[in-house]
C-alpha cells in the first residue's frame, strides 16, 4: 500500500474532511493557458507555474520562497492540522510536484491522488466547473527542510562522489541527446553520471502509479544499491523529477533531492559538463 497516495474512492468517501487541490500545469511547448476538462468538487488552485514560483525568466517553474508559500497557503485557507489531497488533469504529472513543494515546506499531511482527474472522471464522479470559494484565511506555518531541493552547485559537486546518483525523469531520446529539447536555447544530452528513468515508465496507461514491487524492480535495475547513499532526481523544470522522488519514498528510500533547476538550467550553462549518447 503506497504511503503518499490516496485513490479516487478514498477521496470520494472523504471529500467534505480534505484540501482539494488542482496542482496541473500545462507541458513545454504546449500554448495558452491551463484549462483542465473538468475540476473535482471543493478543489482549490494550486497554481506551479505562476503564484509559487520564483520570478526567473529563464528557469521556468523554480520553487517560491518559504513566504511566498506560506502566504498563498493561508490565502487558500490552509491550516496546520488540515490534510491535503494534490491532483493534476493528465493522471500524474505535475501533482507530485506540488506534493514535494509541501514536504519541503515541512507539511507532511499531504497526498497525491492517484490517477489524478482523469482517473476521477473514469469512474463518474461528480465534478465542478468552477474551483471553491476560500472561507477565511488559513494559519499554514511552513517549518524548511534542508535539501529537499538543490541547485546546480550542489549537483556538480555531486557528480564524482560514488555514493550520489542522479535520475533523469526526461524521455529516453532527450535523455540521449539525439532529441531537441522543447524549450529554445537547451543543449541536448544529460548531466554526466546520471541515469535515465522516464517518468511514464513508473505510470500505468491510465496514469495510475504501478505496483509497488515493479517499482522496486525498476529501481533496482539501475544499480541503486547499499553503497548509494543519495538519490537526486532531475527532469525538464524540476516537474516531473518529483515523480521519481514519490517513487522512491515509496520503495524505501531517503536522502532524496530533487534539482530545481533541472535541463532548464544545466541546458543552458556553457561552462557546465553535459554527456551524450551515441545511439
Amino acid at each position: 500500500m503506497t504511503k503518499n497516495m490516496k485513490s479516487c474512492q478514498w477521496l470520494f468517501e472523504n471529500l467534505p474532511n480534505v484540501i482539494v487541490l488542482d496542482a496541473g500545469i500545462i507541458k513545454p511547448g504546449e500554448k495558452g493557458n491551463y484549462s483542465p476538462p473538468a475540476i473535482i468538487p471543493n478543489a482549490l488552485r494550486f497554481d506551479i507555474s505562476k503564484n509559487l514560483s520564483d520570478e526567473c525568466p529563464k528557469i521556468p517553474n523554480m520553487m517560491c520562497s518559504e513566504h511566498v508559500f506560506q502566504a498563498e497557503m493561508r490565502q487558500l485557507g490552509i491550516n496546520c492540522t488540515d490534510t491535503v489531497v494534490v491532483y493534476d488533469d493528465k493522471g500524474l504529472f505535475s501533482a507530485a510536484r506540488a506534493w514535494w513543494m509541501f514536504k519541503a515546506m515541512g507539511f507532511d499531511q499531504v497526498f497525491i491522488l492517484d490517477g489524478g482527474l482523469k482517473q476521477w472522471m473514469a469512474l463518474n464522479y461528480e465534478t465542478a466547473s468552477k474551483y471553491a470559494a476560500v472561507k477565511q484565511v488559513g494559519n499554514f506555518t511552513v517549518t524548511p527542510c534542508e535539501h529537499y531541493f538543490i541547485d546546480k552547485e550542489q549537483v556538480l559537486a555531486c557528480i564524482p562522489r560514488p555514493d550520489v546518483l542522479m535520475l533523469d525523469a526526461r524521455g529516453e531520446q532527450r535523455f540521449k541527446g539525439v532529441r531537441s529539447e522543447p524549450r529554445a536555447g537547451m543543449r541536448s544530452g544529460h548531466i554526466p553520471q546520471s541515469v535515465n528513468l522516464p517518468y511514464t515508465s513508473v505510470l500505468t496507461e491510465q496514469g495510475l502509479l504501478k505496483p509497488l514491487p515493479e517499482l522496486a524492480q525498476l529501481l533496482h535495475s539501475l544499480g541503486i544499491n547499499a553503497k548509494i547513499k543519495t538519490l537526486q532526481f532531475s527532469c525538464g523544470s524540476g516537474i516531473t523529477a518529483c515523480i521519481l522522488a514519490l517513487v522512491a519514498l515509496e520503495c524505501g528510500y531517503s536522502n532524496l533531492q530533487v534539482y530545481d533547476g533541472s535541463w532548464s538550467e544545466w541546458g543552458q550553462l556553457a561552462d557546465y559538463p553535459i554527456s551524450v549518447c551515441e545511439s
